[in-house]
């Protein structure tokens, strides 16, 4: 078996039906197209492989390291239908413009879950369900809401409803990181378009440049009041939703929900 390279992140998830609880949680249907992240050791590819049958689900496993590619190969070469792709995720996704139902699966290296999060949400086809592996505490606040929103939790739960499924000891992966991880099942809430979504993330950064200061810090009063907002509130206090709906008023935007 090939050795983990440290610096790609790399801890490969071993319990099968954890795997099988996570493509379970992608809700697969007929025509679907799955991006897996990191395929690895293929542990998740392989429920994947079995969860095509009878759906017509079409499975790009991308992986970044060839090792494990070419063992992907000749594991699935059988399968028409599973594509293995040898790719930076980070590189490949913003490329990716096949329409219809895509759905995305993924365990994570911990170093880089925001900047893959935040290609997820700026796809051309925002998935319509998103399957996450990352560590616990990263889990914990994308998943958390007021009064402990943190600028990831208000980012990604404006695009989607987020649910923390369940914690993955850290006994659970090869080589055993020194941190437990969590799945976090994601889906799809709200589309918008590149241009805005830029425009919301300087926002939010703007918004959490000082989180244990009040929002007077940040934003002019002028702002606060034109949506309707106390000023001596903190960040954290802020839902999601609240912080789009204050994002759409200062800078006249409609609303935008899934379709």
């Amino acid at each position: 078996m090939y050795e983990a390279i440290k610096k790609l992140g790399q801890n490969f998830l071993t319990d099968k039906t954890i795997a099988e609880r996570m493509v379970d949680s992608l809700s697969l249907h007929q025509n679907d197209t799955v991006i897996e992240i990191g395929s690895g050791l293929g542990i998740v590819t392989e429920v994947l492989a079995e969860h095509m049958e009878g759906y017509n689900v079409k499975v790009y496993a991308v992986e970044i390291d060839g090792r494990f590619a070419a063992r992907l190969e000749s594991m699935f070469v059988e399968r028409e239908k599973l594509v293995v792709v040898e790719a930076d995720i980070l590189q490949w996704l913003p490329k990716f413009s096949e329409e219809g139902s895509v759905k995305v699966l993924g365990s994570l290296p911990f170093y880089i879950t925001s900047p893959i999060i935040h290609s997820i949400v700026k796809m051309n086809n925002l998935p319509e369900k998103v399957v996450l592996l990352v560590q616990k505490e990263v889990g914990e606040k994308i998943a958390g809401s007021a009064p402990d929103t943190t600028y990831m939790s208000a980012f990604v739960q404006t695009f989607f409803d987020v649910f923390y499924s369940e914690t993955v000891p850290r006994q659970k992966f090869k080589p055993e990181p020194n941190v437990d991880g969590a799945v976090l099942t994601m889906t799809r809430k709200r589309k918008l378009p590149l241009n805005l979504i830029l425009k919301y993330e300087g926002f939010l950064h703007r918004g959490f440049s000082s989180p244990r200061k009040m929002l007077n810090k940040p934003f002019k009063k002028e702002e606060l009041e034109m949506a309707g907002i106390n000023p001596t509130i903190r960040p954290q206090n802020l839902s999601a939703d609240q912080w789009f709906a204050f994002f759409r008023i200062l800078h006249n935007i409609q609303d935008y929900n899934d379709e």
